[in-house]
């Protein structure tokens, strides 16, 4: 088993943490520390970022000012990320609590210096409340934290395999496209990944690779380079 990647932030949105069981699933969150549990006995070094969609979407949230509104999607993430952990330490993985917005007592400010340190000693760090800005995207904040830990890449997890010239859940004959550069992807206008995360991640050449995370060993398989598409990455 050869990792392409060992040390990697895994973007998870909070759309796939919500289930039958309502915002927040027994069964996603379980699946999911146990995914990273099982990348991570492979070898690699995993960040974290997660989204709070299931529990409030700002953008969404129109009867409150836009400020206010992100502000309650970043909290959003933290709940996620709270309860991710308890899922993770109930595996006995080591797990470090990071977030950008203040609470104390709860998670430990954003800190790259521990953060890396963390990594490196095998534990597995959660980055919650997004940047700790409003009118930022956590797509945004995970290209921003990988880039803060020296990741080798952001793995973006997603209901379909990878990116697609369509929507793949309106048009089933939509074509995968399995490579392509940051520009051709800023180019082409596509939206799997927000447009300011990828400019920020093609100055940096940090590469993205979106796949489908929804299956056993799909997080392996990403960090090996078996599945999804890739932007960047070039060479």
């Amino acid at each position: 088993m050869s990792l392409r990647f060992r040390r990697a932030l895994l973007k998870l949105s909070g759309e796939v943490l919500g289930g039958k069981e309502g915002p927040l699933d027994r069964g996603a969150f379980s699946f999911y520390a146990e995914e990273i549990g099982r990348a991570r006995e492979a070898g690699a070094e995993l960040g974290v970022v997660v989204g709070g969609g299931n529990v409030a979407r700002g953008a969404a949230l129109t009867f409150i000012s836009p400020t206010a509104g992100h502000t309650a999607g970043m909290l959003g993430t933290l709940i996620n990320a709270v309860v991710l952990r308890e899922f993770l330490q109930n595996l006995g993985i080591p797990t470090l609590l990071m977030s950008a917005l203040p609470v104390e007592g709860l998670a430990e400010p954003v800190n790259p210096w521990r953060a890396r340190e963390a990594l490196a000693q095998g534990a597995v760090v959660l980055f919650a409340a997004g940047t700790g800005n409003p009118f930022v995207t956590t797509d945004t904040a995970a290209v921003i934290r990988a880039l803060s830990i020296e990741a080798e890449a952001v793995l973006k997890a997603s209901k379909v395999p990878g990116i697609f010239e369509d929507d793949p859940l309106k048009n089933p004959k939509a074509r995968l496209i399995p490579r392509l550069s940051h520009a051709e992807y800023l180019a082409r206008g596509l939206r799997v990944m927000d447009a300011a995360a990828v400019a920020i991640a093609q100055e940096n050449r940090l590469p993205i690779l979106v796949f489908q995370a929804d299956q056993e060993g799909a997080i392996l398989e990403a960090l090996e380079g078996k599945r999804g598409s890739i932007i960047g990455g070039e060479g």
